[in-house]
């Protein structure tokens, strides 16, 4: 990789980026973050059954006056052992709420990309309508050269028609650009309160290949996803073999009037065990059906490896194209540098006009325009490197 390739690699922290969003946006994806971290607390202590609290009076016209009876009932009835099942329930809601957790963050951060994103466009677009304002002046400058041709019968009525055609398609594309930054403008106040004019753009960098795979956030999620099938494979084989449980009973209560010279209590603990097996005759099936759900996680988090490092050798490919292209503009425009310095002097020595003149300086300055749009195409996909990856430390520099 030339100059642009190899900068130093910064990285940047995306609270800083996720600034760029509206409040409304911000939030919403907090809130969501938030519901997946409390689904998941929920889930983890699930297999913990609630301890019921129960009150009761009951009236009774039996005997010769009305009598009501209380009862004051505290009952626990949990399992304590399920063969493993228990711990793998609580590691596959550690795991499901991370896989979870990352998925909205992958929201917050592909939000982050397209606001960047058509921020870049719209200085692209901008560049582009000043390099089309130079190219209709060139078109002038040749209308007039032709008009100047055609009178001293030069030249016939075919090249000045098609200096006329150029320059009323080279204005059609600048307006059509400008329609593009007014809805580039428009997608943006969507999803950002601030003024796209005000904000400093970041300059993203290229980053080394380990750096990019080992903070995807994509491959992060899926090994949580492959771990969560993990564990749930196992809390459904566990689901199918015994189990083991306590349970308990406080109750406190009037005495019966049947059994008022009795020595019976009418405060007392109740307590025992349980063991049960499920016998299901789709336990086969559901056993079978989550080791194919594990399965298929591993190849699927395999295939989102590969395509992790394709895409990355496709944008390292593009940038190394558009860095030629730089190169290439630099070169055209040292080659007008020199254009412009033997035109001046021809002109001065009567041997041309200063409408060549004019058209060498304004194709000089055509290609330093080449070479900035380039550069925000280089940013445009660097900027899918960054689109994916989780926080490293460093802010990279803005522009």
């Amino acid at each position: 990789m030339k100059k642009l390739l190899l900068l130093s690699s910064f990285i940047f922290a995306s609270d800083k980026l996720a600034d760029i969003l509206s409040y409304n946006q911000n939030s919403l994806i907090d809130t969501k973050k938030e519901q997946v971290e409390v689904e998941a607390s929920k889930l983890e202590k699930s297999w913990i059954n609630p301890i019921r609290v129960e009150y009761s009076k009951n009236y009774s016209t039996q005997f010769d006056k009305s009598i009501g009876t209380g009862q004051f009932i505290i009952a626990i009835n949990q399992p304590i052992f399920k063969m493993g099942g228990i711990w793998e329930a609580i590691k596959y809601a550690k795991a499901l709420g991370k896989a979870n957790s990352i998925d909205i963050e992958l929201k917050r951060k592909e939000l982050i990309y397209r606001a960047i994103s058509i921020l870049f466009n719209i200085k692209k677009l901008n560049l582009q309508i000043e390099k089309l304002n130079l190219l209709i002046k060139n078109d002038e400058l040749d209308i007039l050269i032709q008009k100047e041709s055609y009178s001293a019968g030069v030249t016939n009525r075919t090249l000045l028609d098609r200096a006329l055609l150029k320059r009323n398609q080279d204005i059609t594309s600048k307006l059509e650009l400008e329609m593009k930054i007014t809805k580039l403008e428009n997608d943006f106040s969507l999803l950002s309160d601030k003024n796209p004019n005000e904000i400093t753009l970041p300059n993203f960098t290229f980053i080394d290949r380990d750096i990019y795979t080992n903070s995807q956030l994509e491959l992060k999620r899926d090994k949580f996803r492959v771990e969560e099938k993990k564990h749930y494979k196992y809390m459904t084989w566990a689901k199918y073999l015994p189990e083991i449980s306590i349970s308990t009973r406080y109750v406190n209560g009037d005495k019966n009037p049947l059994y008022q010279n009795s020595h019976i209590k009418t405060e007392y603990y109740t307590y025992g065990f349980k063991v049960s097996l499920p016998i299901s005759i789709n336990s086969y099936r559901d056993i079978e059906k989550s080791k194919l759900d594990y399965i298929n996680a591993q190849i699927s988090l395999d295939e989102e490896r590969k395509k992790v490092i394709n895409e990355y050798l496709l944008i390292k490919k593009r940038l190394e194209i558009i860095d030629r292209k730089i190169e290439l503009s630099i070169e055209d425009a040292s080659n007008y540098s020199s254009m412009l310095l033997t035109s001046q002097n021809l002109e001065k020595a009567g041997d041309s006009t200063n409408y060549d003149t004019q058209i060498v300086a304004n194709n000089l300055k055509i290609r330093e325009l080449d070479q900035n749009i380039y550069k925000y195409d280089a940013q445009l996909e660097l900027l899918k490197l960054y689109q994916k990856i989780s926080i490293l430390g460093e802010y990279i520099p803005y522009y």
